[in-house]
């Protein structure tokens, strides 16, 4: 098991993720009649990340940086 001591998320990592986003970060879908697809609002507003009071924005970011930490885990361990 990996553990991250330390880890701010709010802070630029060895990774080069800046967490910088386009403001247009989810699109809405061509159609919605399958249940498959949610809306941007539908995500916003039923997120668990939103009722833990974590915003899209920030869960984009800590996302980013905890898939680049997996990346780099892989190659370290030559998976």
């Amino acid at each position: 098991m990996v553990a991250v001591a330390g880890w701010q998320p709010d802070v630029q990592h060895k990774f080069g993720t800046s967490c910088k986003l386009p403001e247009n970060k989810l699109e809405e879908p061509h159609y919605s009649s399958s249940s498959w697809y949610y809306s941007k609002k539908e995500i916003e507003e039923n997120s668990p990340s939103r009722k833990d009071g974590i915003d899209l924005r920030k869960e984009t970011c800590l996302r980013k940086l905890y898939c680049s930490f997996l990346q780099e885990l892989g190659v370290k361990l030559k998976v």
